[in-house]
C-alpha cells in the first residue's frame, strides 16, 4: 500500500479508545499499512505453481525433531508469562494436519485480523485464485455506467500490470470509453456509478465512530482503495466516478453530471469499455500480507454473492462460514460476524485456523494453495516487518497478525531447525485494556523458542 503520513492521527485515535489497534508495523490496519521492507528473507516454504518447496535450512546439532513435549513448555511458559493477561489458546500440526500439541484448541476466542486466513481460503475456494473483477462502463441512450464490480484498487491514471495496486486504471477505461463513445457519435453524457454489486450498510454494526479509520464504507469500487491523502472518502464509488469524469473530459467528451442507479443487463452491445483487477490470488496476497480490512470485506461479500448471498456484511460472514463447512473444515466453536477481524463478535478456535493452514500448506493444486503465499514473513514484510528482527526465526516464520484492544493473535507457519514446517495458532482474548502490546514481544519469543527447539525454555 501506498506509504502515508499518519502517526499523529494514530496516536490520537488510540488515545480516543477505539477497541481496533494495528495490525501493520502493528500500528494500524488498512490504510495506515506500511510499505514492505526491503530486506532478504531467509529460506521459507514458497508457492510455485501452487506446491510447496521445501525450505532449505541448516540442521541442528542433535537433528531430533521438535517435541510435543518441548512445545508444551513454551506453550505453558507464554500462558504464565506475566505480560500475558489474557487467557490462551495455542495448537501445532504437522502439515499432514496430525495435531502434535493442543492447549484450548477447541474453545472459540476473538483472533482480530487471524480471521482474514479464513476469508482467504473462502475467497479462493469460491471465486477461483486466477479470476479478476471487471470494472465496465456501459452505454444507455445518453447515460453512460460506470459499473463496480468488485476492484477497490482502481489507479486514478494508466493501470500497472505488473502491480496488485492499481492493476487496473481508469485512465485505460476511459481510452477504451472514450473511444467507444466516439465511433458511437455520443459526445455527452451524465454519468452514472453503479454500486449495485454489494447491498447493505456501508459499515458493519460493530465498527463504530473511530474505528472506522480502519476500514472503507463498503462499496464494489474505488480508486486506491477509497482513500485520499491517508483518509478514507466518504463516498468512494462517487470519487471513483468524479475521478474517470474528468478523465473523460480530457479526451473530448463533455459529463454534464454524476449519478448514482442501477445499470442495465451489460451486453457485447452495450459495453463500452472494461478493465480488470490483479486475480484473486494476487489480491488475496495482498490482503494476508498488509491486513487489509477493506479488502477482506470486499472478498467476504464477492463470496456471498457468489454462494447467492445478499452481498453485504451478513452475508458475507455467512458465506465465508458456509464456505469453510463445505471445504469440510470444522467449525465448532466458530461465531464469524465479519470478514476482516473488526468485529468484536467473532471466536475461532485454533484448531480451525491450523486445519485450514495445513491443508493449505499440503494440497497439491488446490483452490486455496496460495494461502502460504501470502502471510507475510517474519522480520520481512507487512505486519512481520518489524517484528522478529534479530532472532533466529528471523525469515523463519510466515504468519497473520491480529491485534485488538482486547486480543492479539499470531497464526502460520514456521520452520524448525531441523527444516520441519509445522502450522501453528496462539490465540490470546480477554486481555486487559492497555497490555496487548506488552504480549506480543512474548508471543513472538515464544515461536523463537519452537524455531530453536525450545531449549532455552527448559525449566
Amino acid at each position: 500500500m501506498k506509504a502515508r503520513s499518519q502517526a499523529g492521527i494514530v496516536a490520537v485515535l488510540i488515545l480516543l479508545g477505539g477497541y481496533v489497534i494495528a495490525d501493520a508495523v502493528d500500528i494500524a490496519p488498512g490504510v495506515l499499512t506500511a510499505a514492505d521492507k526491503p530486506l532478504e528473507p531467509r529460506a521459507y516454504p514458497e508457492v510455485a505453481s501452487y506446491e510447496v518447496i521445501d525450505a532449505d535450512v541448516p540442521q541442528n546439532d542433535s537433528g531430533q525433531k521438535l517435541s510435543a513435549e518441548r512445545i508444551e513448555q513454551i506453550a505453558q511458559a507464554l500462558a504464565s508469562d506475566p505480560r500475558n493477561t489474557g487467557s490462551t489458546s495455542f495448537v501445532v500440526r504437522d502439515l499432514d494436519g496430525n495435531v502434535v500439541y493442543d492447549m484450548s484448541g477447541s474453545t472459540g476466542r476473538l483472533p482480530a485480523s487471524s480471521i482474514k486466513i479464513l476469508t482467504a481460503s473462502a475467497a479462493l475456494y469460491e471465486l477461483s485464485p486466477t479470476a479478476t473483477l471487471p470494472t465496465t462502463t456501459v452505454l444507455s441512450g445518453d447515460r453512460l455506467f460506470l459499473v463496480g464490480g468488485g476492484d477497490i484498487y482502481l489507479s486514478p491514471e494508466e493501470g500497472d500490470s505488473d502491480s496488485i495496486v492499481g492493476h487496473a486504471g481508469l485512465a485505460d477505461l476511459a481510452d477504451q470509453t472514450a473511444e467507444d463513445l466516439a465511433e458511437r457519435g455520443t459526445s455527452s453524457v451524465v454519468l452514472t456509478v453503479d454500486s449495485s454489486a454489494f447491498a447493505g450498510a456501508d459499515y458493519h454494526e460493530n465498527v463504530q465512530g473511530t474505528d472506522r479509520v480502519f476500514i472503507m464504507p463498503m462499496r464494489p469500487i474505488a480508486v486506491d482503495g477509497g482513500a485520499l491523502d491517508g483518509t478514507y472518502v466518504a463516498n468512494p464509488d462517487i470519487y471513483a466516478a468524479e475521478v474517470f469524469a474528468e478523465l473523460l473530459t480530457e479526451r473530448g467528451i463533455t459529463v454534464t453530471s454524476v449519478t448514482t442507479g442501477s445499470a442495465p443487463e451489460i451486453t457485447d452491445d452495450n459495453t463500452s469499455g472494461v478493465v480488470y483487477s490483479a486475480p484473486v490470488r494476487e489480491l488475496v496476497d495482498y490482503m494476508l500480507t498488509m491486513s487489509d480490512n477493506s479488502l477482506a470485506e470486499v472478498l467476504g461479500h464477492l463470496v456471498a454473492a457468489e454462494r447467492g448471498l445478499v452481498p453485504d456484511f451478513d452475508g458475507s460472514a455467512r458465506g465465508v462460514y458456509e464456505s469453510l463447512v463445505e471445504q469440510g473444515f470444522s467449525t465448532t466453536g466458530v461465531t464469524i460476524s465479519d470478514t476482516a477481524g473488526l468485529s468484536i463478535d467473532n471466536r475461532v478456535t485454533g484448531l480451525l485456523l491450523t486445519e485450514v493452514l495445513t491443508h493449505a500448506g499440503s494440497c497439491s493444486g488446490c483452490e486455496i494453495a496460495s494461502v502460504p503465499h501470502g502471510l507475510p514473513i517474519s522480520g520481512f514484510n507487512g505486519t512481520l516487518a518489524s517484528r522478529f528482527e534479530g532472532m533466529t526465526s528471523e525469515g523463519l516464520v510466515r504468519a497473520k497478525t491480529g491485534t485488538l484492544i482486547k486480543a492479539n493473535s499470531l497464526s502460520g507457519y514456521f520452520t524448525t531447525g531441523e527444516g520441519e514446517t509445522l502450522a501453528f495458532s496462539i490465540l490470546i482474548d480477554d486481555i486487559e485494556s492497555g497490555t496487548t502490546g506488552i504480549v506480543r514481544p512474548a508471543m513472538d519469543e515464544a515461536i523463537d523458542l519452537l524455531v530453536t527447539g525450545g531449549e532455552e525454555n527448559a525449566g
